[in-house]
């Protein structure tokens, strides 16, 4: 194919620019993609975090992706896009997630009057 090419643009003799021209292949998706990841920046920065912290949870607990896909009722392949860190994921997913694997993913106002739970007995001296 490449000897196809030399040949047909030593018949043409044509300039390098009209050769580089005739032999490129546009590629039009990698705009597409900057621009989403652009205008997406902060919710895939959270995404990925959130599966890097289930990553190392998943080792930590000794977890299979495929464990915790049984366990939050979903497919080992939703999982395995999650723990790509480029999942749009909901709040119901998130809570599944803390909820099986024991571990704070989001911080709400809620979880934090959660985290001071007020005791009920006074303090001892």
């Amino acid at each position: 194919m490449i000897l196809d090419y030399l040949n047909y643009f030593k018949a043409k003799e044509m300039d390098a620019l009209t050769k580089l021209k005739l032999m490129a292949v546009p590629d039009t998706t990698w705009i597409k993609e900057a621009t989403f990841r652009q205008e997406n920046a902060y919710w895939l920065d959270v995404s990925f975090d959130i599966a890097l912290e289930v990553l190392c949870t998943l080792r930590e607990k000794g977890m299979t992706q495929r464990d915790l896909a049984e366990m939050m009722g979903c497919s080992p392949q939703y999982i395995s896009k999650i723990l790509k860190g480029s999942e749009n994921l909901t709040l119901e997913t998130i809570c599944k997630m803390q909820k099986v694997l024991q571990i704070k993913l989001i911080e709400t106002p809620y979880s934090r009057l959660l985290d001071a739970k007020p005791s009920s007995q006074p303090e001892q001296q």
